[in-house]
């Protein structure tokens, strides 16, 4: 994978933030405008902070590391799907196989689009399925058959909607503003800190000031699994939701010369 600027872009926002504080501590200290003494209890101020945004990250990667999950189990169940109703079609061709297959693309790529933008619904057409599903009841396939992939349409539901939630909904939000907003509250308390010796902390104090930075922001970031394509390289990746619409187009192009012989 080639590295380009937007693979650093988290990194350079926090090194310039980190900079920017680095520079304002050194004129407040040639100006002298350093009121504050250092004590011990500044440790446990940095230490409570660290804590706070600890616990913000470890939260927010919980729900990630779910939406990592997602599409993995959406690909399979739509395989797993089309693979069901093509072995019950060669029993009870009583259905439109070819239709299921296109709106089981449909779905794949509905997914594809609705965990980008949020102006697409995909469960519209996932609930398409349903009058596949109703040709095979009538048509006398066994109830089994049909509860097992009524099942399978009502799990791409859930994880559709799981993904949405977590698309839309922040962790905590007041545990957000909290973070944030002791963050600058430490940040400027370290500014006005009259710190000895006076280098070794400007070097802490830039270094501090880069890592709660860089942690607001991959908060930020991760919050939000699925961006724009291209928009950050953070994203969970749909590649398999994208090799199962291949998969798909692919058995359609594979079906259609049998559809023409079958007619002739």
């Amino acid at each position: 994978m080639k590295l380009t600027l937007r693979h650093f872009r988290i990194f350079i926002i926090a090194a310039i933030a980190a900079l920017i504080v680095i520079a304002t501590k050194y004129t407040l200290h040639f100006l002298r405008l350093e009121p504050v003494e250092q004590s011990s209890l500044h440790n446990s101020v940095v230490a409570s902070v660290t804590f706070v945004i600890g616990f913000l990250l470890s939260a927010t990667i919980a729900d990630y590391k779910e939406s990592e999950r997602i599409p993995a189990e959406f690909a399979a169940q739509l395989e797993d799907m089309y693979d069901d109703a093509v072995a019950i079609h060669a029993s009870y061709p009583v259905f439109d196989i070819d239709g299921f297959r296109r709106q089981l693309r449909s779905v794949a790529v509905g997914f594809n689009e609705d965990v980008r933008r949020k102006s697409y619904d995909a469960r519209q057409d996932i609930r398409g399925l349903t009058s596949y599903l109703s040709q095979m009841e009538s048509g006398g396939v066994p109830a089994n058959f049909v509860v097992k992939l009524k099942q399978q349409q009502v799990a791409l539901l859930r994880s559709r909607h799981r993904v949405n939630y977590i698309q839309r909904i922040k962790f905590i939000p007041s545990a957000t503003i909290l973070a944030r907003s002791i963050v600058v509250a430490l940040v400027a308390l370290l500014l006005v800190t009259d710190i000895h010796p006076f280098y070794g902390g400007l070097v802490m104090v830039g270094l501090i000031t880069f890592i709660l930075v860089y942690m607001l922001i991959l908060i930020r970031v991760i919050s939000t699994p699925f961006h724009k394509a291209g928009k950050t390289q953070d994203d969970v990746s749909l590649f398999l939701i994208k090799d199962v619409v291949e998969y798909l187009s692919d058995e359609m192009q594979q079906a259609q010369p049998e559809t023409k012989n079958s007619t002739k």
